[in-house]
């Protein structure tokens, strides 16, 4: 390792960019995958510059107006960008999206050095995030980088509020709301603040500042309750209550592993189940809590606050939809890395007895490892199928089963798509669109009375959805040609 003395910030940053770049480059290589091909592919917004168009970008969701409960804006313009130069392309979207990856390895290297650490401790902090693969699946769906946007202007946000002058705080301001046009969960920014601002004991004037937070907060409510309203999940207060007491500490705990052993990552994990020792769970974080406190360690007690409240705006998510996606862990990973790169330092300046030496040396093999595991994220989940099949090894995601059957309906593959199609119909037997597309599998493996049968079972129900009323009216035509071809004969 080199002396912190003999790292200029230009060479500290080179490094950092250069790391992020050879961990993450495969994912240059990838097509559109999952979402890309709603929000990007068959999305005609992206298609025209025009006023029209940019109102309705801060008027509806990502996803061109499909009553999603997102407000995203800044994503819609990102993809607009990038289907103006390159099209349907997918190589400039995912380098845009691994451009914002690398910027925010270089901004956590840069925090670091506002909180006051050395810049040694910079250089491993933001090579360790630069190559850790828990982001691997938003670089992989270009319509992953809402989160990848929010955490950069987020982290910008942070370094420029933390200075005095009025250009600071406007052009903090202004980068602030843009982590909010990019992603919800950027509301957390304020509170991230208070922490560095708190760690960093410097006598600073908060007021002006909270009042800025507060006034642009207070317009982007405003804002994204005008576009997508107030669609924020209706959760009884008991049982929030117990979410956080009960099952919030063991997420922390698969976060936690996640981040320093992300082996097994994939797409739609769930949340896990209640144990029966959730009392040992809480009791451990709250001990911990308690016990850097009292030793007053900041730097660890800063870590552990940062690694939860990034992850308090996925609560609701994680409550009603029962997730506990891995990127979800993307800007808490710093809370994490922070203290590892800490000790990684610490064991490199004081090497007797030799061991300490040796836990020094032993982070070249976890930046590799974590490298090495991007590699192989990329190479076993480069495709849909690949996404879809992989995850299903660990994960009993209805939307997984639903878009592999899809996949399967539309390659041609129509008698294994049924299986999928039933699993998702045994827990949900309303969904009409897994019930759409079992139909046309049925119809497409020659079982046209069942096809037949469950359509009309669908129209009947649901007589406003238009899709399984046209392919009914299809059927029932193609059945009808067949018909009089057989009487002909």
């Amino acid at each position: 390792m080199p002396t912190p003395d003999a790292l200029s910030r230009s060479r500290r940053i080179f490094i950092i960019l250069v790391l992020a770049l050879v961990a993450y480059w495969p994912t240059l290589r990838l097509g559109f995958l999952w979402d890309d091909h709603v929000m990007i592919e068959s999305n005609p917004v992206l298609r025209e510059w025009s006023i029209s168009n940019l109102k309705q970008d801060f008027s509806r969701d990502p996803f061109s107006g499909m009553g999603d409960p997102y407000y995203r804006p800044l994503q819609t313009l990102a993809n607009r960008v990038d289907y103006t130069f390159w099209g349907l392309h997918p190589f400039g979207y995912h380098l845009t999206n691994l451009l914002f990856h690398m910027a925010n390895s270089v901004l956590i290297g840069e925090l670091v050095i506002a909180l006051g650490f050395s810049p040694l401790v910079a250089l491993l902090a933001g090579c360790l995030f630069g190559v850790h693969p828990i982001v691997v699946e938003q670089l992989m769906i270009i319509a992953g980088r809402a989160e990848l946007m929010a955490l950069c202007f987020s982290l910008m946000n942070l370094l420029l509020f933390i200075q005095e002058g009025s250009l600071f705080l406007i052009a903090g301001s202004i980068v602030y709301l843009l982590a909010l046009f990019s992603k919800e969960s950027a509301i957390m920014t304020p509170i991230l603040f208070l922490l560095v601002a708190w760690f960093r004991k410097k006598q600073q004037p908060l007021s002006n500042r909270l009042w800025i937070y507060l006034a642009i907060t207070g317009l982007y409510l405003v804002a994204r309750s005008l576009a997508v309203g107030s669609r924020l999940p209706s959760i009884p207060p008991l049982y929030a209550g117990r979410f956080f007491v009960q099952a919030f500490p063991k997420i922390l705990a698969v976060y936690f592993r996640l981040i320093l052993v992300p082996w097994n990552l994939h797409s739609h994990r769930m949340t896990p189940h209640l144990s029966h020792v959730w009392f040992l769970y809480a009791a451990v974080w709250l001990g911990l809590a308690a016990w850097l406190m009292r030793r007053k360690i900041r730097w660890a007690a800063f870590s552990l606050a940062w690694f939860i409240l990034t992850l308090l705006p996925k609560t609701p998510a994680m409550i009603v939809g029962n997730f506990t996606l891995d990127h979800w862990a993307y800007s808490a990973a710093f809370g994490i890395i922070l203290p590892l790169s800490i000790g990684f330092v610490w064991c490199w300046e004081n090497p007797r007895p030799r061991w300490r030496y040796g836990l020094a040396v032993a982070f070249f093999p976890l930046l590799i490892a974590w490298a090495l595991l991007v590699h192989l994220n990329v190479e076993l989940r480069g495709t849909d199928e690949k996404m879809y099949r992989w995850a299903l090894n660990f994960t009993g995601s209805h939307p997984i089963k639903y878009n592999l059957g899809v996949l399967l309906l539309q390659t041609g593959r129509a008698e294994e798509s049924l299986q999928y199609f039933q699993d998702v119909l045994t827990t949900y037997p309303d969904d009409i669109h897994a019930a759409h597309a079992m139909a046309i599998a049925f119809w497409q493996t020659g079982h046209q009375q069942a096809a037949l049968s469950l359509l009309e079972r669908i129209v009947k129900a649901n007589p406003s959805y238009r899709p399984a009323a046209q392919s009914l009216e299809r059927m029932r035509a193609e059945n009808g040609k067949e018909l009089d071809g057989s009487d002909a004969n």
